[in-house]
């Protein structure tokens, strides 16, 4: 998603951000919300079961895309900062965002007056179905960069990546990944979770990965 690919990461006239995107929609909408909903209605459920709260209060979400999050997420959001690299997607929503949103560019200068004017200001860091497309090196630096967002014992949510296991490897190491338009990344949980310590304890990995920032300041040699 960092390499800038503008002919994937931007809508065309021959191809809607649905189709660009998520879930195998096809460009048919009500295919991709489907989809949507029951990522959500998963991510609710597993949260419960691992006894974990549910986004409330300042959210900060990378890969906004068509900001579904708006419609998905109860009035106990009360903020939702939605950061992607195009504005394209936000365009063909049907409706535009409710009050409660704010959509910005992810560009280096906001990023960097986000982390000077409102740095532990947000209750969660949302990403879903953006790791896919990023490397180890390349998640670490979101969750890391982004979580200064985050006020101290607050969380970091990720949905949708691929696991580095040989078996995967395997599967996708094929010819067609040398000519691919942009091959799909596969992360090593284990090597990014030893990365952000002790920064961030990782609470739970399966089929979501959620972190907590530390409620102590870093020192850092």
């Amino acid at each position: 998603m960092l390499k800038n690919d503008e002919i994937f990461w931007h809508p065309s006239q021959k191809g809607n951000a649905s189709c660009l995107s998520w879930g195998g929609s096809g460009g048919d909408f009500r295919k991709l919300w489907n989809h949507s909903k029951k990522k959500w209605k998963f991510i609710v459920h597993t949260l419960r079961d691992a006894n974990l709260p549910l986004p409330r209060g300042k959210i900060v979400e990378f890969g906004t895309g068509m900001g579904l999050l708006d419609d998905l997420l109860d009035q106990k959001a009360t903020e939702i900062l939605m950061l992607d690299h195009t504005a394209a997607y936000i365009e063909q929503r049907a409706a535009p965002l409710s009050a409660r949103c704010r959509h910005l560019l992810f560009t280096r200068d906001n990023l960097m007056e986000l982390l000077r004017s409102e740095a532990e200001s947000f209750d969660w860091l949302l990403s879903l179905s953006v790791f896919y497309h990023v490397d180890d090196a390349t998640a670490v630096a979101i969750i890391s960069e982004l979580g200064k967002l985050l006020k101290p014992g607050c969380y970091a949510l990720i949905h949708g990546w691929n696991d580095s296991t040989p078996a995967m490897l395997r599967e996708r190491g094929k010819l067609e990944r040398l000519f691919a338009r942009y091959p799909q990344y596969f992360i090593n949980w284990d090597l990014v979770q030893s990365s952000l310590a002790p920064d961030y304890r990782e609470m739970y990995r399966n089929g979501i990965v959620v972190y907590q920032k530390s409620k102590l300041k870093p020192i850092h040699s």
